[in-house]
């Protein structure tokens, strides 16, 4: 009786086996006979890759870097062209890195001084006195604007994807002569694939 109880187990799982859906079992072949034989079973790999885009502009973590422009005396407002310090990427300079594989990439420009630009208690600078140089035209830096809303497009290597890096460098142009004081903005950069 206990055999015959394992045997009706056994068939039952057999048929249920029998009915389950193909896609719950195992690829399998079987090949019989003499000479040569051969079975093929299919496997079906997948890697899933995220979209992403990575954005970087001067030091690595949470750092803001201050670029810091100090003509003296003699060279205020003389048209001569000043180089700053306190760059990531030698004195006046900042590294920029692009990766992404969500197509186009736009690099956005922004600041904290609304339409005044630079901006100190006694006036304001013209963002448009600071110009920003690429060492890598497929990498180019937006144009600076008091208000805000410049932008350039980043070149992709290939299909979809962007992996570019750059060294932005930045100059005061002091075409002017404003009062004593520190005028300060924060830059923002917004890299989006829209």
């Amino acid at each position: 009786m206990k055999h015959t109880r394992n045997h009706a187990v056994a068939i039952a799982m057999l048929a249920s086996l029998a009915t389950a859906p193909a896609t719950a079992l195992a690829e399998s072949a079987t090949d019989t006979g003499s000479g040569t034989l051969s079975a093929a079973a299919r496997l079906n790999l997948r890697v899933t890759i995220p979209t992403f885009l990575y954005f970087r502009v001067g030091s690595l973590g949470g750092t803001v870097d201050t670029i810091t422009f100090a003509p003296t005396e003699t060279e205020v407002g003389d048209g001569n062209p000043i180089a700053g310090t306190g760059g990531d990427a030698g004195a006046s300079g900042a590294n920029v890195a692009v990766r992404s594989n969500a197509g186009q990439i736009t690099i956005l420009e922004s600041n904290d001084g609304g339409v005044g630009g630079l901006g100190t208690g006694a006036g304001n600078i013209s963002l448009s006195e600071i110009t920003v140089t690429s060492d890598n035209g497929a990498l180019d830096a937006p144009v600076l604007s008091d208000g805000g809303g410049n932008y350039s497009a980043v070149t992709l290597n290939a299909g979809n994807v962007t992996s570019r890096t750059a060294v932005w460098t930045y100059a005061y142009d002091n075409t002017t002569t404003p009062a004593n004081g520190d005028y300060d903005a924060e830059i923002t950069y917004t890299a989006t694939n829209l």
